[in-house]
């Protein structure tokens, strides 16, 4: 994986700051851009990957391939449109997308994730090319409405609520039609092992997890002038994500 990497950072560089100006992030961008570009990109890569992972992992990457199932099958039956992939990681979901006919714009924090999104789809021979990009989607600028689909799955996890209402207010000034994302849903179980977690791994962890409730989410969508139309919660043991779709109204 490391030598793929060196590879890539060979390649020609892709210049997208005219298309998408980004501005100042804020420091949990920052931590977590720094946590993605270091020693987090090795463990993501590798769950977000095909690979021998060990057990713990295995988990987080049986429930993100199941949110990933569950924002295709909302979409199987949508015209492919233009589509934003927010938090692209490695690009697993943009590449899903790609191949049902979206033209996939990925972004992302790290630019080693997107190096590396750029490396193992280069040589792709089905389906829609995806272009990906690097910087802060809280802070994404553009022509509004621009993309007919936008998702966020799993990024969300690591912003506090306020941080959370700006990306979410930006993504859907950015969306024309569907906004498919997803959330830490706050339950008094998730609360227990967030604390535990925090006890236990403090001195290791570099990015937080923040819970919301879903009556949080649906009034921030509500007032950006969209309307929930469904959700479901994917949960493998200590995977869990809440995952919703709400269209334009």
């Amino acid at each position: 994986m490391l030598k793929q990497i060196e590879i890539d950072r060979r390649l020609p560089a892709q210049d997208h700051s005219v298309a998408f100006p980004v501005h100042q992030p804020t420091e949990t961008c920052e931590r977590v851009a720094k946590y993605f570009q270091t020693s987090g990109f090795s463990r993501w890569a590798a769950i977000y990957g095909d690979g021998g992972i060990p057990p713990i992992w295995k988990v987080i990457r049986e429930g993100h391939d199941r949110a990933i199932k569950q924002v295709l099958n909302w979409v199987a039956d949508d015209r492919p449109g233009v589509a934003l992939d927010a938090g692209c990681g490695t690009g697993v979901l943009a590449t899903r997308l790609a191949d049902c006919g979206y033209e996939v714009h990925g972004f992302d924090l790290s630019a080693a994730m997107v190096s590396f999104a750029r490396y193992i789809t280069r040589n792709r021979s089905e389906g829609v090319q995806p272009t990906f990009y690097v910087g802060d989607i809280a802070a994404l600028d553009g022509q509004e409405q621009s993309f007919d689909l936008v998702c966020c799955l799993d990024v969300l996890f690591h912003y506090p609520y306020e941080e959370t209402k700006v990306m979410l207010e930006r993504l859907t000034a950015l969306c024309s039609n569907k906004l498919i994302a997803s959330f830490a849903i706050r339950t008094p179980l998730n609360s227990f092992w967030m604390k535990v977690g925090k006890k236990f791994h403090a001195k290791n962890r570099m990015t937080s997890l923040f819970l919301l409730s879903y009556d949080e989410i649906e009034q921030i969508v509500y007032r950006a002038g969209f309307r929930v139309t469904r959700t479901r919660r994917v949960k493998r043991f200590f995977y869990d994500s809440f995952v919703f779709e709400a269209v334009r109204r």
